[in-house]
């Protein structure tokens, strides 16, 4: 490797770490502000001034309102995965009531480590549009068919009520979800913090008695 290379590549590498800085923090705004507004609630303007980076730098970086959209979606779902991905290790070894009980305990504490992720849905499922078209091919069904497969699972295990699985997976991501998502309310109503730890490790207890009932 010659001198010019050698010089060369450290700042190669310097500009790709800031152009993943710059992208990474404007994602993390963007993902606040449509969770919290949705995406015609959400301008680029209110990410720039969230990011403290301009407008034009943030069209350079995602082209349009929707590929910002499309950007912050996809890293919300990557970090939700990963993240489940890692609670789901606590079934590892364990069958029946046990292996269930830590699948829900894993799929309630990814929802308070994300609520973004609950927000955004309640968002963009309240109108059918070519965005929460893609939103669902391309992010959502996946979570949804793993968590109907589990449904079915502890159905035919008789742990859980007989229904449409597909029907109870809302039934039931609304008992996990409603107290993460309307956490203002929740504190209101109770003088409680939802995303207290303390309070996430109660809320799912109640829903481990509400839900699962001995074979």
């Amino acid at each position: 490797m010659d001198m010019k290379t050698h010089t060369r590549l450290p700042r190669i590498n310097e500009r790709a770490a800031q152009r993943e800085a710059t992208q990474g923090r404007i994602l993390d705004a963007a993902i606040t502000l449509f969770a919290q507004r949705g995406f015609a609630g959400a301008s680029v303007s209110d990410v720039a001034r969230a990011c403290g980076s301009p407008v034009p730098l943030i069209m350079y970086h995602f082209k349009s309102k929707q590929g910002l959209w499309e950007a912050a979606i996809g890293l919300l779902f990557t970090r939700v995965e990963k993240r489940l991905n890692e609670e789901m290790k606590a079934v590892n070894g364990l069958a029946g009531l046990a292996f269930y009980k830590a699948a829900i305990r894993a799929h309630i504490r990814t929802l308070a480590a994300y609520p973004e992720h609950m927000h955004v849905l309640v968002q963009e499922g309240a109108e059918r549009t070519e965005r929460l078209e893609w939103l669902i091919e391309h992010h959502q069904k996946n979570f949804n068919d793993q968590i109907v497969a589990l449904i079915e699972a502890a159905q035919n295990d008789g742990l859980i009520a007989k229904a449409d699985p597909q029907h109870l997976k809302f039934v039931l991501s609304g008992a996990f979800s409603l107290p993460i998502i309307l956490a203002p309310e929740y504190a209101i109503m109770t003088g409680r913090d939802a995303l207290d730890d303390r309070q996430i490790e109660a809320h799912i207890d109640t829903c481990l008695e509400l839900i699962l009932k001995p074979a």
